[in-house]
């Protein structure tokens, strides 16, 4: 199958790698080439006349895109239902999966809270697309931010994840009981490339995960490893404040970004997870939150 990644970023990077393993051929949709890259890359501007057109040209079979703006959602809205529409009216591109890298959508359709409304409108665009083989991929927190900068494509989102690896400080919110679902972006690009080549009919949801975890379980995990880390608690008056007040924009996505776990949005439904497993990734090992731990102590230096 020719399947077209859209972006380039840090999600990108993985798919890029793992798409071609699984006899893929791969095309790399940018708004400007780079060069010395091995892949087939071409320009766009993600209009939909530009979309169709390569789609068409290189015979583009599936479209997985990468593309987000969390400080603007309604342009990668924007660009979501061009691509939509760019499958709808293309000859031969007829499996779509948007940006979205997200939660439990399905049993949590308000979360993310700054997202919901863009989501909302895309999600019921592709419901009535009979004709597209679509899905929402959802795998939850990159588990990957829990190993250094070095070892990985993401870059650091500051406190968007409650793990400092400058201060070894570890954020706790609450508690620090509350389940929440990880998966790294290795395992969740393999799934994408294992999806795209399955004769199974795809659910509207695709729930993956390698873990369910506390973030107390995985403070533990991480000070056993390294005892050098400490951690400090965060109140849930503290993490509401920002929206309550409405102090800033950026202010409230971390806030909007804590919820997720305390609401439960951020722990998948895990028999759902295992269903799927079976169904879609039966020849798949999803590694936990200590396997990648242990693989990214054994090739320091590497991205895991």
């Amino acid at each position: 199958m020719k399947v077209s990644v859209a972006g380039t970023g840090n999600v990108a990077q993985y798919l890029i790698e793992e798409i071609p393993k699984y006899g893929h051929e791969l095309v790399v949709l940018t708004r400007k080439e780079k060069p010395g890259k091995i892949y087939t890359q071409r320009a766009t501007d993600y209009s939909l006349a530009s979309l169709i057109s390569i789609l068409d040209d290189l015979g583009v079979e599936a479209l997985v895109s990468t593309i987000a703006d969390f400080e603007n959602p309604p342009v990668a809205t924007r660009i979501h239902f061009d691509m939509l529409e760019a499958c709808k009216q293309s000859k031969i591109c007829k499996s779509y999966i948007p940006s979205e890298w997200t939660c439990d959508v399905l049993n949590y359709p308000e979360q993310p809270m700054f997202l919901a409304e863009a989501n909302k409108k895309l999600h019921d665009a592709l419901k009535q697309s009979q004709d597209i083989r679509w899905t929402i991929f959802a795998n939850s927190w990159f588990m990957d931010y829990i190993v250094p900068a070095s070892q990985r494509y993401l870059r650091d989102i500051g406190a968007l994840w409650p793990m400092d690896h400058t201060t070894k400080v570890f954020t706790i919110y609450g508690p620090g009981d509350q389940l929440f679902s990880v998966c790294s972006v290795r395992d969740a690009a393999k799934a994408i490339a294992a999806l795209l080549g399955t004769s199974e009919p795809w659910d509207p949801y695709t729930f993956v995960a390698g873990d369910h975890i506390t973030l107390s379980g995985l403070f533990s995990a991480m000070k056993r490893r390294d005892p050098s880390w400490k951690s400090k608690t965060k109140s849930l008056a503290e993490t509401l404040k920002p929206i309550i007040e409405n102090t800033s924009s950026e202010a409230a996505m971390l806030s909007y970004f804590e919820l997720l776990i305390y609401s439960g949005a951020s722990n998948l439904p895990r028999a759902e997870v295992l269903r799927q497993r079976t169904k879609y990734f039966p020849n798949l090992h999803f590694q936990t939150v200590e396997e990648l731990l242990s693989l990214a102590e054994a090739h320091p230096g590497t991205i895991v």
